[in-house]
């Protein structure tokens, strides 16, 4: 039901929070307070959408919707914020990074799936999830471009992965829904290996900029087949999990 979603929902955001403040630094700190606003606003744009949704049906249950009243707008608005959806995509790539090099691994696996399995649940189908799933795709590769930090460059990637997940939510057909949820799974496993590469670089070498890296492959060897074997998963190559779930 909708109340139990809200609960746990809002225990996610907390639980998240702590995560970030663990690494115990001042731009931690930042992060994760800018995190928690942005997390809080989104919780009360679905706690208000719940409450209009209870007081107009008389239920709680937890069902399929559509965004045609105000309360299921303002629920929709409220997952589509943990989602990372723009013109809010911006507090991912700002708080993960900050993270401990471990704990950025179990924000990558829950905050964004959870949004996106409710909304699978809530809103097959939404047209309107299409294009921002599309623009959500284009927003995340071309900044994962441009930028040189190895865990931001991660971070827009998930925004990017989350795009094509909304997409999928928006067609709203079988095989597209069957889709984003492999994709749920998939992304886990190959965005949890290229961000634990990633932290493994960071506690060796202390560094994060790509710039100030080179040769790893030497001393790193293990490292860098994970780092290999998850950017081939994440491009679709054929016998990787990335190719059957995209």
């Amino acid at each position: 039901d909708l109340l139990t979603v809200f609960v746990f929902w809002e225990l996610m955001a907390i639980g998240s929070t702590l995560v970030l403040w663990s690494q115990g630094s001042e731009a931690a700190y930042r992060a994760a307070r800018r995190y928690l606003m942005i997390h809080l606003a989104g919780g009360v744009l679905l706690f208000a959408g719940i409450t209009g949704h209870v007081v107009g049906t008389g239920s709680v249950a937890f069902t399929r919707m559509a965004p045609d009243s105000v309360a299921q707008a303002l629920i929709l608005a409220g997952f589509l914020v943990n989602a990372a959806a723009l013109p809010l995509s911006a507090w991912l790539p700002d708080a993960y990074p900050e993270a401990s090099w471990s704990g950025t691994v179990f924000l990558s696996a829950f905050t964004t799936k959870a949004a996106v399995c409710v909304l699978m649940r809530g809103f097959p189908g939404t047209e309107m999830l299409v294009w921002l799933g599309l623009a959500m795709a284009f927003y995340g590769i071309v900044y994962a471009l441009l930028e040189d930090d190895m865990r931001r460059l991660l971070a827009y990637a998930i925004v990017n992965q989350g795009g094509f997940m909304l997409a999928g939510v928006g067609l709203g057909t079988e095989m597209a829904l069957n889709g984003v949820a492999a994709q749920a799974v998939t992304g886990v496993l190959y965005m949890a290996l290229l961000l634990m590469t990633a932290g493994a670089v960071l506690a060796a070498t202390g560094r994060r900029r790509c710039s100030e890296l080179g040769g790893l492959f030497r001393a790193m060897p293990l490292t860098t087949g994970c780092a290999v074997i998850g950017a081939l998963s994440i491009s679709s190559f054929p016998l990787t999990s990335g190719f059957v779930s995209k």
